[in-house]
């Protein structure tokens, strides 16, 4: 099925592009606003996202295909990324995955992203058989993605394919309607990022994950179906349970007071996996929540679909 393609799109660092490692960085294009009127360049880019779709899905010759070209935008105040794919006949697949995003909020006024000119999605050149994958679900012909790169062998670092989608599942990540609260009652007590220090106020530090305040006992629930990769104690954690998801993603669930599953494990979305306590380098009874993507803590609030209860 097409929403269990397995296919890491968007990931921090393995495929954010900087548009270089398609397009020569001295030849992106700077857009330097998304007004349609009197804009050449965005109305250019526009065109070209209609040619290529029309091209490809109606299969006409692949020698009508724009050639690849990437513009540069700074997003300014009051515009965000739904404004961006709007404005430049983008769809989400595509600023995401060129763009390394893991949540439509990363998108802020500052923010420069690549937008490429025909929709589509980015894959590293040495995954041959995801981007057969991707050709065959979507029904692509191959002569399509060799013109658009340049490539007959598709011999590159990355490789961008025209009209190219994405998992359901991955969307959804993305979307921030993947993952559950761990917990179906609770009252956050640190949210994710820099802190003041708990045990010593006068240091900062960076909170990889929310705490929840909860009463020792308290059922701890499996945020996505997964596979258990650690059940046991680990320093700063206490008793810990991570589970490990489809994309890279894992989740974290520590200072438990007792694991409920075992390595190998195999859990269903808002199993009993755990019970909270007060273990590890912890100042009072609560869960601390991770969410990972490759081994880059992410913040929970952009993924969990229902939020626990604020007390």
């Amino acid at each position: 099925m097409k929403n269990c393609l397995i296919i890491s799109l968007i990931t921090s660092g393995l495929i954010f592009l900087s548009a270089a490692s398609l397009y020569a960085e001295s030849d992106v294009i700077k857009l330097e606003n998304l007004d349609h009127q009197n804009n050449s360049l965005l109305k250019s880019l526009r065109d070209d996202v209609k040619k290529t779709l029309f091209t490809i899905k109606s299969r006409r010759s692949d020698s009508n295909l724009p050639e690849l070209k990437f513009y540069s935008y700074k997003v300014k105040p009051g515009e965000n990324f739904w404004v961006v794919l709007s404005k430049c006949s983008m769809d989400m697949d595509t600023l995401m995955t060129v763009n390394g995003l893991t949540s439509p909020f990363q998108v802020v006024p500052g923010t420069v992203l690549y937008i490429p000119n025909m929709r589509g999605v980015v894959l590293p050149g040495e995954k041959k058989k995801e981007i057969y994958q991707v050709l065959a679900y979507e029904k692509i012909d191959i002569r399509y993605v060799r013109t658009v790169n340049k490539s007959s062998d598709l011999d590159k670092k990355f490789i961008f394919i025209p009209c190219g989608k994405i998992s359901g599942v991955e969307r959804s990540m993305f979307l921030g309607t993947a993952f559950l609260s761990p917990v179906r009652e609770g009252r956050t007590t640190s949210g994710f990022g820099t802190r003041k220090n708990p045990f010593n106020s006068r240091k900062m530090e960076f909170h990889k994950g929310i705490d929840i305040g909860v009463p020792i006992g308290t059922k701890i629930h499996a945020s996505r179906s997964g596979r258990v990769v650690f059940s046991g104690y680990e320093d700063g954690y206490g008793k810990l349970v991570i589970l490990e998801h489809e994309f890279g993603y894992r989740s974290y669930y520590g200072h438990l007071s007792r694991g409920l599953v075992k390595e190998g494990d195999v859990v269903g979305p808002g199993q009993v996996i755990a019970l909270s306590g007060n273990t590890g380098r912890s100042t009072g009874p609560h869960l601390h929540f991770e969410i990972r993507k490759n081994g880059q803590s992410m913040n929970p609030f952009t993924y969990i679909k229902r939020v626990h209860t604020v007390r």
